[in-house]
């Protein structure tokens, strides 16, 4: 009788690497953002019904706050408190974001469009900014 062929299997080592490399702060606060990101830009372009604004929103939350956090915050020595930073932030951003796009349309009569765009590099670069200079003193 023959044995049978034994299978090859990957080293768990290469599992542990992956789930290290998956769970590290800055991933996790990554993961987080798109999270929170895809239904709260869903919900804007269904209640507002400017997929430009949506598509935005998602790329403000998605991008915008993890880059910040990962560019200008430190490290927290706990995960949960980055985890709380980066949802106080995306709470933050949303805010920030639908207020300067109902200004834009209601109040300067913009295009869904332009007010989009203007809420979008307000709060982007506007919230880098203040981070930077949050960072200096």
């Amino acid at each position: 009788m023959s044995t049978p062929a034994e299978i090859p299997t990957v080293p768990s080592t290469v599992f542990v690497r992956l789930r290290e490399r998956a769970t590290t702060q800055r991933n996790v606060t990554i993961y987080l953002a798109i999270l929170v990101a895809v239904p709260l830009a869903s919900a804007f372009n269904t209640a507002v019904g400017g997929a430009q604004g949506g598509f935005l929103l998602l790329m403000t939350l998605a991008v915008g706050v993890p880059s910040a956090y990962d560019g200008y915050w430190p490290a927290y020595d706990a995960t949960w408190k980055a985890v709380a930073w980066i949802l106080a932030a995306c709470a933050v951003v949303t805010v920030e974001f639908i207020g300067l796009y109902l200004a834009g349309t209601d109040l300067l009569s913009l295009s869904p469009f332009v007010a989009s765009i203007v809420a979008f590099l307000v709060v982007d670069f506007g919230n880098l900014a203040w981070l930077s200079v949050m960072r200096r003193r």
